[in-house]
């Protein structure tokens, strides 16, 4: 691949479009799992289902920003196109990265408590979707801090 397909791809503008598209995504999860809760006895398995498709996303995206960094040293962008920019991006992207990961597997984990078989949860399955859409929220919030801090890279003092 070549490095300036790479460059353009973990660009800020690039990694700002993806940001925004999975913020946009995570709001309509939420608001489709907060409106399906009063009919969550006939819409469960859909809640579920989007519940845990966002959780696979943040969990993805997690993976990737945190491992930003060393992607681009093992494509051979870095060290040659490593900037004090770049870097903090990467400090930024590694941060958030991780909480990213964090907040999709507790999404995850709020689906298969649910899902688990032989475990009683039937009194506790809306308070589990519930929590499942908070944790989305989060991480739209995240998403949208890590927006603004890759957008304001070249003003931060190195």
């Amino acid at each position: 691949m070549s490095r300036t397909v790479l460059r353009t791809l973990t660009s800020r503008t690039a990694m700002n479009i993806v940001n925004i598209l999975l913020i946009l995504l995570l709001i309509h999860g939420v608001y489709e799992v907060l409106v399906s809760l009063p009919q969550v006895s006939t819409l469960q398995h859909r809640m579920e289902d989007v519940l845990e498709g966002l959780g696979t996303i943040l969990v993805a995206l997690g993976v990737a920003l945190e491992e930003r960094e060393t992607l681009l040293r093992f494509f051979g962008v870095y060290p040659a196109d490593l900037t004090p920019m770049q870097s903090r991006i990467d400090h930024h992207c590694h941060g958030y990265g991780l909480l990213l990961l964090l907040v999709g597997l507790f999404i995850e984990v709020a689906v298969y408590a649910i899902r688990m078989p032989n475990l009683e949860t039937i009194d506790f399955d809306p308070a589990l979707l519930l929590i499942g859409a908070v944790l989305c929220a989060v991480g739209a919030v995240l998403l949208m801090r890590l927006s603004w801090l890759i957008w304001r890279a070249p003003h931060e003092a190195a």
